[in-house]
């Protein structure tokens, strides 16, 4: 009997290597030799496991996109935007710099990589959906597409200064959909 692959697991690693190397270094610094060097492997390991630059790039979105996910899921009781809200900008002790300055290299990436860009188009577009539904459908698109760039904004500003932007951005963002959702009512009546 053969051993048990690791597989999975070197992927892990080699991913958290190509984040590490991205949020310190931006995407033209996360050379694959750098990306091997933060991982502890061979360069050939890591093209073993990707087959460029562009599939890490791919892959550490989805793993982006699962734990930001993974973060807002649980936090379904009561009011499902508020509580949306809540787990899409935690940004104190806990928040996660890296993937924050991951977020924004990827954002920057995605500017000159036509594919990386259709892919956050899409992106975008399933979260303001997902919004709008949490919100059960008192949010229109605009309304949904401004609280996603509240998030994504907010999320920039703690790649950058996470100390500074902590404690201000759910607090603020609840004030600001509170009164979206009023004006909302009131344009029914």
């Amino acid at each position: 009997m053969g051993r048990p692959s690791n597989r999975a697991a070197r992927r892990a690693q080699i991913l958290t290597a190509f984040a590490r190397v991205l949020a310190d270094h931006g995407y033209a610094g996360a050379t694959i030799a750098a990306v091997a060097t933060e991982a502890e492997v061979a360069p050939g390991l890591v093209h073993h496991h990707f087959d460029n630059k562009e599939d890490l790039l791919t892959s550490l979105l989805e793993e982006l996109v699962r734990r930001f996910r993974e973060g807002v899921r649980g936090r379904d009781e009561g009011d499902a935007l508020l509580a949306y809200i809540d787990g899409a900008l935690r940004l104190d002790d806990r928040a996660d710099v890296t993937a924050a300055r991951c977020w924004v290299g990827l954002f920057a990436e995605a500017i000159r990589n036509p594919v990386l860009f259709n892919r956050f188009r899409r992106l975008i577009d399933a979260e303001i959906s997902s919004i709008q539904a949490r919100s059960g459908h008192n949010l229109d698109a605009h309304q949904a597409g401004a609280v996603l760039a509240f998030v994504i904004g907010a999320l920039v500003m703690g790649a950058f200064a996470p100390k500074k932007t902590a404690g201000f951005a759910a607090p603020a963002m609840r004030v600001f959909v509170g009164s979206m959702v009023g004006s909302f009512e009131q344009s029914l009546r």
